[in-house]
């Protein structure tokens, strides 16, 4: 017989004939399977279309559609294309050398397809031939290397190797969710009693974190069945379960375990055995696992087999919950287990559900407190005083009538109802230390390169750049010129070029950066300029390089640099000057003043003018409204680049807007400086989707309510559904100078009812930060913002749940008088909404209490008479009693 040749086994594995590769392969000697593996190895297979194939558009048969054509043609490649996958895999295992090889091969990428039984079973013959790597190696070194994300392609042919070498599998997440998988979805409770591995792997079905989630709805009730015919011990079944539920796992997860548990209906002696178990089970996040515990328990308990001090332990981790079908029945337990005997632990457990963030639940604690006071005496109200001393408002009044007036008839100090203030505003912090190498400069450039929304960076970047240039050029060029792209695609990437090459380039601004509506032009033309001067001589320092993280320069450092620009001879750059002008904090020392009109120059003249008194004045901010357009079917309405109106619910937005401010000394588009109404959402898209807003707050760090105005509208979106704005930038505007103004107080409005969590969180951050601010000359936060939120009310853009979530934070933040006016303004449109009232106006009881607020509000006193138990009448006689109590 001749030799067999890499050729005719390369036809046979694009033939994708598998036995046919076997059995040659077995035929051959181990040297002559040796030396075929370097030419296996080095193969690619063709992925052109398989020859012999009709082409399925041209059929003399007019009775088959060319789908059916084309489906029929498709599907004999898959098929091909998956044998051809099956022998390749055959001829690597016969012909490489070691088992480390073989395992590499078949682990390998170009592998995409699940192997088929006939190759599992060729692959058992070829590796059990003599020379072959052992067999048993090679499926243990595959079993143990198996990942979850690749169970689908490799489980089979695992399995099948396992199997055949007689070796059991290793309990990994990888080879326990193969095994699910190869058990299937039907008849499961056949399949478990009859595979090898039940016994060993099924354990780690609860045990392994994330796996359970595999199991589909047929599991259950197969696992029950598995053991009540006795294929599987019950008692280790059930401890597992439990451990996975007191563990904790993801949500589909623990909702399949939760299935099992219920199934496999513990009776009372096990929930009895695994009580401690059942405890831990009460601090689930998972309330469906806090809930089958607590209903464990309570059975444990009427069956007398639980002692007062866990049925205690039960109500400390239960009353604190948010849940409130879970903690009302904890108290049903609690009142019914008080009845029965008179522990004071019991009634210790009880108060502290009065702590509960829920009022209602707090009352009908009080409520359950109130019944079994008398029996307890002197100890039961020594406790209900410590609760006490921590509530406020009408919790306080009713926990007070309990105990015969306020502490409880003691001479105890008043309670001091003074809202606590949040923490003052430290100083920004300065700038990092300037950039001190050249391979630093290159890590700066290569980091800008990949995201252009570090502010920070940048300013380091462009103000050690020229320094680094004028230093050593040719050190500089040999440290950026492997980063420069291709392309030229913007101004920064110019700028780049420059300090390489000492040329200047023409440059037109792109598309993103030609729009002088936003402060991000003023970047890319501070850029070019750069640009420019790298091409020549650099300066030997930039005016607008910030002092502080918030963008301020140093008055003192640029009355320096422009005074030696003076005396040298050239004049600053000008968009570097309007940069640094616009830069310039708002309280400036006399003595920089002063020493500023002794310039002569004209940028000394220009700054001298601006620190003197004559800096850009402050918009005069208007609220619009804005019609939101609507797209026609087969018309495009904002161009390519921008996401259409269709999903907007509402007809309109709020918006701002400002008459044209002009400015002799800097020089800027007339655009940049102005906001008529049409411009409010026009751009805004364009702008948001492709660049960051991130460097606008650093353009104009004492021109706040400008920046809110360019922001506006993209928080705007965001408040119309879960799509992401611009929120996180309004801590950086709750740290900008300048006067509080309609435009920032909208931005936080939008920012309170936005979609994202993460976004309302922001708005709440700097909701606290500007409530923290001393230099606000008595602007009222609240109300601006109370203002702007009942507006949007007006509009149908506000949820009033995420707001009351919000103030919620602030208030808990210590904003408290800013929390009550801003839920003030809310609470007639809270009266009239039909969801998230009652949420709104529990967070104002509680703002109203914290800063002692007293009023009436009639709209609110006919909704607390007109009676019912609605949420919303509890709520509204709520707020009422806590305005109207006694100070």
């Amino acid at each position: 017989m001749s030799a067999l040749t890499v050729e005719q086994l390369i036809s046979w594995i694009e033939a994708g004939s598998v036995e046919q590769v076997a059995d040659a392969l077995l035929a051959a000697s181990e040297a002559e399977r040796r030396a075929l593996g370097p030419r296996l190895k080095a193969y690619q297979s063709n992925g052109s279309a398989v020859s012999g194939f009709e082409n399925p558009y041209h059929s003399d048969d007019p009775s088959e559609s060319t789908e059916y054509r084309y489906q029929q043609a498709w599907q004999q490649w898959e098929t091909l294309k998956r044998n051809r996958e099956d022998a390749l895999r055959v001829a690597g295992a016969a012909c490489l050398p070691r088992a480390a090889d073989v395992v590499s091969w078949l682990r390998s990428d170009r592998f995409w397809e699940q192997p088929q039984l006939v190759a599992v079973n060729a692959l058992v013959r070829v590796l059990s031939a003599p020379g072959r790597p052992a067999l048993a190696s090679v499926a243990r070194q595959l079993a143990d290397r198996l990942r979850p994300a690749q169970v689908d392609r490799q489980w089979p042919m695992v399995s099948g190797l396992l199997t055949a070498a007689g070796l059991a599998p290793p309990t990994t997440e990888a080879v326990v969710r193969g095994w699910i998988r190869e058990i299937g979805w039907a008849q499961v409770a056949e399949r478990l009693q009859a595979h090898p591995h039940t016994a060993l792997l099924l354990p780690h079905v609860f045990r392994i974190p994330r796996v359970a989630v595999e199991l589909r709805e047929e599991w259950p009730p197969a696992l029950a069945r598995l053991v009540a015919d006795g294929g599987y011990p019950r008692a280790d079944l059930l401890a597992d379960v439990l451990l996975r539920l007191r563990a904790g796992d993801r949500p589909g997860a623990v909702r399949v375990v939760v299935r099992v548990h219920r199934i496999l209906a513990p009776t009372t002696a096990e929930c009895a055995e695994h009580r401690q178990e059942y405890l831990g089970m009460l601090s689930s996040p998972h309330v469906a696992v806090a809930a089958l515990a607590l209903a464990a328990l309570r059975a444990v308990d009427d069956a007398g087999r639980l002692p007062a001090d866990l049925i205690a332990e039960a109500a400390y981790a239960v009353l604190p919950r948010p849940e409130k079908k879970l903690v009302r029945a904890a108290l049903d337990w609690l009142d019914e287990a008080l009845r029965r005997t008179r522990d004071p632990q019991l009634f210790a457990a009880l108060t502290a559900g009065i702590d509960n963030e829920a009022v209602d639940l707090a009352e009908r604690t009080l409520a359950l407190t109130a019944r079994h006071l008398p029996v307890f005496g002197d100890d039961g109200r020594a406790v209900l005083r410590d609760v006490a001393d921590a509530l406020d408002g009408d919790l306080r009044r009713q926990a007070d009538a309990l105990l015969g007036g306020p502490h409880g008839g003691t001479a105890a100090a008043a309670v001091d109802r003074t809202a606590a203030r949040p923490a003052p505003l430290p100083p920004p912090a300065a700038l990092p230390p300037p950039i001190a190498s050249v391979a630093e400069l290159a890590a700066a450039a290569a980091c800008l390169l990949r995201h252009r929304d570090d502010p920070i960076l940048f300013e380091r970047f462009v103000a050690a750049l020229p320094v680094f240039v004028r230093a050593d050029r040719p050190a500089v060029a040999a440290a950026l010129a492997p980063l420069l792209p291709e392309y030229w695609t913007d101004s920064f990437v110019l700028m780049l070029q420059s300090a390489v090459t000492g040329r200047q380039r023409t440059y037109a601004l792109n598309e993103y950066e030609r729009d002088p509506a936003y402060p991000s032009h003023l970047t890319a033309r501070r850029s070019i300029e750069l640009a420019e001067q790298l091409a020549g001589e650099p300066p030997a320092a930039l005016l607008a390089t910030p002092a502080t993280v918030d963008g301020h320069v140093d008055p003192v450092r640029v009355l320096d640099l422009v005074a030696a620009a003076e005396a040298a001879g050239p004049s600053p750059a000008p968009y570097d000057l309007t940069q640094a002008l616009l830069r310039l904090p708002r309280v400036i020392e006399p003595e920089v003043a002063e020493a500023a009109a002794r310039l002569r120059s004209p940028a000394g003249r220009a700054f001298a003018r601006w620190v003197a008194g004559g800096a850009l004045a402050d918009p005069d901010i208007n609220i619009v409204a804005v019609q939101q357009k609507r797209c026609r079917p087969g018309h495009q309405t904002h161009g390519r680049y921008l996401p259409c109106e269709c999903g907007s619910t509402v007809a309109h937005r709020r918006s701002v807007t400002f008459s044209p401010l002009a400015h002799p000394d800097l020089t800027l588009p007339q655009e940049l400086l102005s906001r008529p109404p049409e411009h409010a959402y026009q751009h805004v898209y364009l702008h948001h989707y492709t660049l960051s807003m991130v460097p606008w707050p650093l353009a104009l760090p004492s021109h706040r309510e400008l920046v809110a105005a360019y922001v506006q509208p993209a928080l705007a979106r965001a408040a119309d559904g879960n799509v992401r704005g611009a929120g996180d930038l309004l801590p950086s505007l709750a740290r900008a100078s300048g006067p509080l103004g309609p435009a920032f107080a909208l931005c936080l409005a939008y920012g309170l009812t936005a979609g994202r969590p993460a976004e309302r969180l922001a708005a709440t951050d700097a909701f606290v930060l500007t409530a923290a601010r001393t230099d606000l000359d008595g602007a009222d936060l609240g109300a601006l913002v109370g203002h702007g939120l009942a507006a949007l009310h007006d509009d149908g853009v506000l949820v009033l749940r995420r707001v009351a979530e919000a103030l919620t934070g602030a208030l808990r933040a210590g904003a408290a008088a800013e929390a009550w006016a801003a839920a003030r303004a809310l609470v007639p449109a809270a009266l009239t909404a039909s969801a998230g009232g009652p949420d709104l106006l529990a967070l104002a009881s509680t703002a109203a209490s914290a800063v002692g607020a007293r009023e009436t509000i009639p709209e609110v006193e006919n909704v607390a008479i007109r009676g019912g138990h609605t949420r919303m009448v509890t709520e509204a006689g709520r707020l009422v009693r806590t305005l109207t109590a006694p100070t």
